[in-house]
């Protein structure tokens, strides 16, 4: 395809991930076993190196022992194990997330492609670190999986009036600030970005920002109307500040959509009304909108 410059051997490991993210509703011995293949093929294909399995090791030791301190408050001293195993958990997938530890090389998708004239160039690339957090916390942190269909339908139709208040929101702020302009487009690039989009962005961001800093935050004190508004700032915050590597105006707009993702999350208490709301606004933004952005005059 066009534009897209991986190598199949290079997709080897996300192709694995890819199964092991869709496994996560379906069976924990799966997407282990399918995670554990994604980290075999990473080495094999030197994308990972040196102490990348150590991390993951880690990562999902300590998910899996604030999960069960939380699971079972009344084991001798939970409530520290679970704010420390929390904690570490929390400084790890935010190491991993930003390629501050060893081990990790990020594997390029799309390299330099200016998709309409006067955007700066299109480039995407996958991180395999920031996908396995995503797995650990929807794996074994927040394992609510959804158990029907129509389940799953009766949430999304209530994230959907969140979805156009935010976007209208969020374009309306692009829009003010220069940061896009209306370019309606159509190009084959959208399949591999809408794939990885979904299940490689919107999934672990998701998975970390709204269900796992926005949910544990909302758990603690009394007052829990006054800790969901508050998680759900603080959480919005957080997106803002690690998308400042875009540029202010693209941290101040991923601000704005946060808000809105935790607010889809809040109403719902779903990470997968949280995705769709992501998903469907950066669709939007690809397909409508000067992607990635507008290049300085």
């Amino acid at each position: 395809m066009p534009g897209v410059v991986a190598d199949p051997q290079t997709l080897l490991p996300f192709a694995l991930l890819l199964g092991a993210v869709l496994c996560l509703w379906i069976s924990l011995r799966a997407w282990i076993a399918l995670l554990i293949a994604a980290v075999v093929a990473g080495y094999f294909t030197g994308l990972l190196t040196g102490p990348a399995f150590a991390w993951i090791g880690l990562l999902g030791v300590t998910a899996w022992m604030y999960a069960k301190r939380k699971a079972h408050r009344d084991l001798p001293h939970a409530g520290p194990h679970r704010l420390a195993s929390g904690v570490v958990f929390f400084l790890l997938a935010i190491a991993m997330g930003t390629g501050v530890l060893a081990g990790f090389r990020p594997a390029e998708l799309v390299a330099g492609v200016v998709l309409t004239p006067g955007a700066l160039p299109y480039t995407h690339d996958l991180w395999f670190a920031r996908i396995v957090v995503g797995i650990f916390v929807i794996g074994l942190i927040h394992r609510e999986g959804v158990r029907s269909w129509r389940e799953l339908g009766v949430a999304l139709v209530r994230a959907a009036p969140v979805f156009l208040v935010t976007g209208v929101a969020v374009v309306a702020l692009a829009l003010a600030l220069g940061y896009v302009r209306f370019e309606p487009k159509w190009t084959t690039l959208f399949i591999p970005w809408a794939i990885a989009s979904l299940f490689f962005t919107c999934l672990p961001q998701e998975a970390f920002f709204r269900g796992f800093l926005q949910r544990e935050l909302s758990d603690i004190g009394s007052n829990r109307r006054l800790a969901s508004l508050l998680a759900l700032a603080v959480s919005a915050v957080a997106f803002g500040l690690v998308h400042l590597g875009g540029g202010w105006k693209f941290a101040l707009a991923s601000t704005l959509a946060g808000l809105g993702y935790g607010w889809a999350y809040l109403r719902t208490q779903r990470i997968e009304a949280a995705m769709a709301v992501h998903f469907a606004l950066n669709a939007m933004h690809f397909l409508l909108f000067t992607y990635p952005a507008l290049a300085p005059a």
